[in-house]
This record gives structure tokens, C-alpha cells and sequence, in this order.
């Protein structure tokens, strides 16, 4: 009985236990809580980069956050933000210039000169059959390199230095002196930063020196069918002398639709350079820079392909003129328009918009022509086309923003900013196909075709000979006076300085 008893308790002690174990978990499991239902997709692919086929993106400039957006997905379409700027004052003129009254019986007033033109004074260097040859006026051409493999030849201002590039790419740059000596490889694209190992590009002096800028271009390979393929740029100095080169910026981005991206001030010590929607100045001195106004300008950056402000500066270096586009497009293959003309004074640190009451357009290769003086502007202009049937002409001041129309003829009086500058060195005079245009009012006639400007009197024109070789022949005009004969063998389209 004692025993039965005994297991009757340890049963209901047993049954206790079990009981206060049953209720002691459902309690647990009741205040736990849930768990989390995310998942991870540990199926989805790691993205991978080839890196023997893509090349890296440009890296943006780290002094400035566009305003506009980031390029759109393919499903969005591009809504650039207009540039910025300054709302007051719009304009302030430079100068009170009183606009000319085009007469037409205005004769043309000729500069002074300490000595009669000679053509010993023209020193030229050209390329034949791969080789680059010197000559000064009409003296024998003096060969300089034999490799049947030079080509674009630059002479320095001084005229002692010929600057050339060597081989089917424009990867090797090489420098020779006048007289045939010194040849020396001064940029060699593989020795440079990785990002720098594309074309050398816009090889340019600065001015009364013997350093030279130039841009790197390296490009990916374009998958679309007009659009320019993207390219990493960089801006390098180089001591034509010694061959030391010097990095400026690196990784600014650019494409193939432009060739370069920076100007050197008259003076030679401020670099302007244009990326991703605006414009940047920089200090230079003996191969070193550093940049002092960021973000000196804005303008709108083009949808697919940025489209880079033609840049002007002022003679006496104290500012530039930029041209930009206002269209938010932008293709190789379509000239942009309309335009808009910037005013940066560095003193002042501020930009301003010109206003002027034509708008200025592109039409047929014609557009615009800016004149060193940094007084005028030749452009089109379509508003009155409905009236003439075609784009008019104006000329533009640039110290106080009137316009006035000039009559014209389509084609042969094109203004342009795609072939170089027409205007004189001092900005007098216009060369036009058939004649020089000044803004005076005056108008000469040329027995030929106009080609280019020796100094602020003299230029290059040619007549055609019909059944004879060659069938151009080369002129040297004056203005005021009698045209000078060339020999038959004269290369007109030398790089030439004009020596003291």
C-alpha cells in the first residue's frame, strides 16, 4: 500500500512537471517574433568588367556639380537645364563705340610700318611625300627629315623650332631646329598616364615661348550610329627644347565630335578650358598651372554629344568671349544653332550674355566669325527669312551689343568659325571669297580667291590658270598696293611666321 502510494505521487509529480515544460514553451513561442520575410536572390549574376575591351569612363572634374542632369535612361527624354546667367546687369558695355556708318566711299586706311614687306621675311615649313621641308621667301627649300613618314609640320613664333608628328597615328610628336639639327621624340602617347594614351591633339605654342599645349583624346569605340564616341581628355605642357612634359587636368570628358578644348591668352599665362557644361581658367607659367576661376561660365550640355563654346579671347588678355549653343541637341553629323555670345572679364569675375537682337545661326557651313580686336562679329541670321528667302547677314559690335544687316552674297560672303579666322590680325578687314570687308564700311575687291592672312596688310590669294600646272598660282596682296608675284613652285599651304 506504502508502495502504491508512493508511485501514485512520483506519477502526479511526473504529470506536474510536464505540464509546467508544455506551458512554459507555449509561452515562449507565443512573445517570439516573426520572422523576417525578406529574401535574397542569391541566383542573380555578378556584374563583371572587361577590361580589355571597355575602356574607363571619364572621371568628372571634381571643382563643380553640373546643374544639369545626369544623362537619361533610354526610356526618359533629356531635359537639360538652362545655364545660369546673371539676371542684373544683363549687359554692360565695354566701351561707348559708335557703330559704323558703312559708306561706300570710305577709303581704307593703311597701318604703319616700320619696314617694306619682303618676302625673305616668310618663313615656311611644309610636308612632301612625308618629309618636312623649310623655306624662307623664295629661297631653294632646305630638307629637314628623311623618314617618308612626317607629316603637319608647326614652326615656333620665333621660327626655330619645327614641331611635327612621325607615323600613320597621332601618337609620336617629334621637334627639330630650323637648320636640320636636334631631332629629338618629345611626346610619346604610351609614356603618358594611362587616361593620356590616346591622339595628341590642338599641338598650340604659347605665345613667345618654346612650351607647347596639347590635348590627349582617348576614345571608346562608338556603338551608335551617329552619335561620337566618349572619350577621357587630358591638357599637357611640353619643353619643346628639352622634351619635358607636365600634366594641367587629367580625366575631363569629351568626345570625337571635338578636336580640342582649351585657348591660351595672348599673354601666355591663363589656360581656358571647357568640360561637362562649363568653362574653367588656369593659371600657366613655364609649364606649371593651377586652376584660379572655376566655373567662370555656364552653358547648356548637349544631348547625346557635348557640344564645346568656341572660345575668343581679348587681345590685352584681361577677358574672353565664348560662343555657345541654345539648341539642347547636339550630333556630329547637324551643325547646332541657334547661339549665344559670353562675355567673361577677369577682373570683374563675371559672365554675361551679349544681347543682341539677331539671333545668330548656322546655315549651309556659314555661322559665325568673332575678330581678334575683340570688337566685332560677322553672323547669320535667319529671323528676316521670310521676307529674303534666305539668311542675312549682320555685323555685330561686341563692345555695345547694336547689329546692323550688310548686304551680302550667299556662299562666297560666308562667316565662318569651322576654317579658322578670316579676319586680319588686326581685325580691319574680312576676308571674303572675292573681296576684303571692313567694318569701317569699306569694301576691296581681290582678282582672285582669298586664302589667308601673312600680317594686318598682305594675304595669300589665288588665280586660276586654265590649261596650265599649276593650275593655281599663288599672290601675295596689299593693301593699298601692288600685288606680289610667287614663284610657280610656291606651297601656299605652309605653316609660315613672319621673322624680325
Amino acid at each position: 500500500m506504502y508502495f502504491e502510494k508512493e508511485l501514485m505521487k512520483k506519477k502526479t509529480l511526473l504529470l506536474y512537471y510536464l505540464w509546467v515544460f508544455v506551458f512554459l514553451i507555449s509561452c515562449g513561442t507565443a512573445t517570439s517574433q516573426p520572422a523576417s520575410t525578406t529574401t535574397v536572390d542569391t541566383k542573380s549574376p555578378t556584374p563583371t568588367i572587361n577590361a580589355t575591351t571597355e575602356l574607363p569612363l571619364p572621371t568628372p572634374l571634381p571643382t563643380f556639380t553640373p546643374d544639369l542632369l545626369s544623362p537619361p535612361s533610354q526610356h526618359e527624354t533629356p531635359t537639360p537645364a538652362l545655364p545660369k546667367f546673371p539676371t542684373a546687369p544683363i549687359f554692360v558695355p565695354l566701351l561707348q563705340t559708335p557703330f559704323p556708318s558703312l559708306s561706300e566711299t570710305a577709303q581704307p586706311t593703311l597701318p604703319q610700318e616700320s619696314e617694306p614687306f619682303s618676302l625673305d621675311r616668310l618663313r615656311m615649313v611644309y610636308e612632301i611625300d612625308g618629309n618636312i621641308y623649310r623655306r624662307d621667301g623664295a629661297n631653294p627649300p632646305k630638307q629637314l627629315t628623311y623618314s617618308k613618314e612626317d607629316h603637319d609640320p608647326i614652326l615656333s613664333v620665333d621660327g626655330e623650332k619645327v614641331i611635327f608628328y612621325r607615323g600613320k597615328s597621332d601618337k609620336n610628336v617629334y621637334s627639330i631646329s630650323a637648320d636640320g639639327s636636334n631631332e629629338q621624340l618629345i611626346i610619346n602617347s604610351q609614356s603618358l598616364p594611362i587616361l593620356a594614351q590616346g591622339d595628341i591633339k590642338a599641338l598650340t605654342f604659347v605665345s613667345n615661348t618654346h612650351f607647347m599645349l596639347f590635348n590627349t583624346y582617348l576614345c571608346n569605340q562608338s556603338k551608335a550610329l551617329y552619335n561620337a564616341p566618349d572619350c577621357s581628355v587630358g591638357i599637357y605642357s611640353v619643353n619643346v627644347d628639352s622634351g619635358e612634359v607636365r600634366a594641367i587636368v587629367n580625366g575631363l570628358s569629351g568626345n570625337r565630335a571635338n578636336s580640342r578644348n582649351f585657348q591660351i591668352s595672348p599673354d601666355g599665362t591663363i589656360i581656358s578650358i571647357t568640360a561637362a557644361g562649363h568653362l574653367d581658367l588656369y593659371y600657366f607659367s613655364s609649364g606649371y598651372s593651377d586652376i584660379t576661376h572655376p566655373d567662370a561660365l555656364r552653358y547648356f550640355r548637349t544631348m547625346p554629344d557635348e557640344y564645346l563654346p568656341d572660345q575668343y579671347w581679348r587681345p590685352d588678355s584681361s577677358g574672353l568671349f565664348a560662343v555657345i549653343t541654345l539648341s539642347r541637341s547636339f550630333e556630329p553629323s547637324t551643325a547646332p544653332s541657334p547661339y549665344a555670345v559670353l562675355r567673361y572679364t577677369i577682373n570683374d569675375k563675371q559672365g554675361v550674355q551679349i544681347p543682341f537682337e539677331m539671333p545668330i545661326v548656322a546655315n549651309s557651313g556659314c555661322n559665325y566669325s568673332i575678330s581678334p580686336d575683340g570688337n566685332w562679329i560677322l553672323y547669320l541670321s535667319d529671323e528676316n527669312s521670310a521676307e529674303i528667302k534666305m539668311p542675312s547677314l549682320y555685323l555685330g559690335n561686341l563692345n555695345n551689343g547694336q547689329s546692323k544687316r550688310i548686304d551680302w552674297e550667299f556662299f562666297s560672303d560666308c562667316p565662318s568659325s569651322y576654317y579658322g579666322s578670316r579676319w586680319s590680325p588686326d581685325g580691319k578687314y574680312y576676308g571674303f571669297e572675292r573681296k576684303l570687308f571692313s567694318p569701317d564700311g569699306i569694301s576691296i575687291s581681290i582678282d582672285g580667291y582669298f586664302s589667308r592672312w601673312i600680317d594686318s596688310t598682305h594675304y595669300f590669294y589665288l588665280t586660276y590658270q586654265e590649261n596650265q600646272h599649276p593650275l593655281w598660282k599663288v599672290h601675295i596682296g596689299e593693301i593699298g598696293g601692288n600685288a606680289i608675284e610667287l614663284p610657280n613652285d610656291f606651297i601656299w599651304q605652309s605653316d609660315f611666321v613672319i621673322l624680325d
